[in-house]
């Protein structure tokens, strides 16, 4: 069953502006807010992408910086 989520103390001026923006989407404000707040928690937060990026290369041999350096020399070389 679909939730009520109300907002208080909104000032005119963002009012304003999501009334805007809403509007030249062709949706109310209920639909701009509602697919936004979708937008928003659709993406991962930072520290959970951090964390899931951590996990990922966790045991993994990471490149030196002189093996890096040298690549790099190696590369301008060529």
């Amino acid at each position: 069953m679909a939730q009520t989520l109300q907002i208080r103390n909104v000032p005119e001026e963002l009012h304003s502006a999501i009334a805007e923006r809403a509007h030249a989407e062709g949706l109310t404000i209920s639909q701009y807010l509602l697919r936004r707040i979708a937008q928003i928690e659709g993406k991962p937060l930072t520290r959970d992408a951090l964390r899931a990026h951590r996990e990922r290369i966790r045991g993994k041999k990471l490149a030196s910086k002189e093996a890096i350096d040298r690549l790099i020399r190696e590369d301008r070389e060529r």
